[in-house]
């Protein structure tokens, strides 16, 4: 009877810490921002701001599904800023023909795949490491981009700006959001079923315990910056389609906050571990923090200051998190393998 009622106990407990999860704790954050601006600032509640708002945070959102499944693998892309810009100039170029939405869409996904594709390949091709490979093809897409157009493309047709100005759910929600809510869904349940996402989380755990179970780590690798070129085409045509101007540097250091919403969500930088539902929280409290502030009448100063000090409170929690997990070393009792080995041996 001790014994059913010591278990039962140690049960409840378990069961009471798998709820209080990174993803738990970002709620009860999010929430507490809500109450907040209801109490400070009620007409932060109004329709355009809301739509404001959930507009940034779609494009956001799906840029940084891409930079997730790429942090996971244990690689970094600080080009995925520069990559929408570059896409934001490729679709005003075919906008600027008339063409409708679907045909600029797919040329800026096709867009994203091949900028992004180049850079997988300097990674795992010519063994350049991830930070320096993306930091190397940002420079020469900043500097390109105005070699090519003098400033901006201007006086776009108004069937570019139609995803911005025309296209919403019953007359009030932007079309972006319903993009964001669908690849999102799609996502989750790709990294929750498929054996694919397996991999990735195996490769960011431990890239030699993956190459030993047969994984083509090089493979996985330039296969994640592929998925994450089209969700970068996709946010830089919102990006791009919101006015009848589009510039060379539309989206240059977007990558900072598509990081910065990853991390924030719980996905660790090191890699091997991170959850599509955290980036979306992540994202979200990032969409919030700077019109709260504007809201409440602080500078966006301010606005920079706080959301840094919360990515670093982030990364310092999950920092202390790895190091207490990396002081148990885990042998599977079937294989007598470290258990990062088996768990790559798992999805081979």
């Amino acid at each position: 009877m001790a014994q059913e009622s010591l278990k039962q106990t140690a049960g409840g407990t378990g069961g009471f810490k798998k709820i209080l999860t990174t993803e738990f704790y970002l709620l009860i954050f999010l929430v507490a921002i809500l109450v907040v601006m209801a109490i400070a600032a009620p007409d932060f509640y109004s329709v355009n701001t809301i739509m404001t708002v959930l507009n940034y945070f779609s494009y956001l959102l799906i840029a940084a599904i891409g930079m997730n499944i790429i942090i996971i693998t244990s690689n970094i892309d600080v080009a995925a800023g520069s990559i929408m810009s570059v896409v934001a100039i490729v679709i005003a170029f075919v906008g600027k023909t008339g063409a409708p939405l679907p045909v600029f869409m797919l040329v800026g996904m096709a867009a994203g795949l091949i900028l992004s594709w180049v850079n997988g390949l300097f990674i795992t091709k010519l063994k350049i490491p991830a930070i320096v490979a993306t930091l190397a093809t940002t420079q020469l897409f900043v500097g390109a981009l105005p070699l090519v157009v003098e400033g901006s493309i201007y006086d776009l047709p108004a069937s570019f700006t139609w995803l911005a100005f025309k296209a919403k759910l019953f007359g009030v929600l932007p079309a972006s959001v319903v993009f964001a809510a669908v690849i999102t869904v799609g996502f989750m349940l790709f990294m929750r079923y498929s054996r694919f996402s397996k991999k990735l989380y195996a490769v960011g755990n431990n890239i030699h315990a993956a190459t030993l179970t047969g994984i083509n780590v090089n493979k996985v690798m330039v296969l994640a910056f592929v998925i994450a070129g089209p969700l970068y085409g996709i946010a830089g045509t919102i990006i791009a389609t919101g006015g009848q101007r589009v510039t060379t540097t539309m989206a240059n250091g977007f990558e900072m906050t598509l990081i910065a919403a990853v991390v924030l969500g719980g996905t660790s930088i090191a890699g091997g571990s991170g959850k599509i539902i955290g980036t979306v929280l992540g994202a979200f409290i990032l969409s919030l923090i700077t019109p709260a502030m504007n809201y409440i009448g602080l500078s966006s100063d301010w606005s920079d200051a706080v959301m840094g000090g919360i990515i670093l409170l982030a990364v310092i929690v999950a920092s202390i998190s790895t190091l207490t997990k990396n002081k148990k070393v885990i042998i599977t009792p079937e294989t007598g393998q470290p258990g990062a080995i088996a768990a790559a041996a798992e999805v081979k």
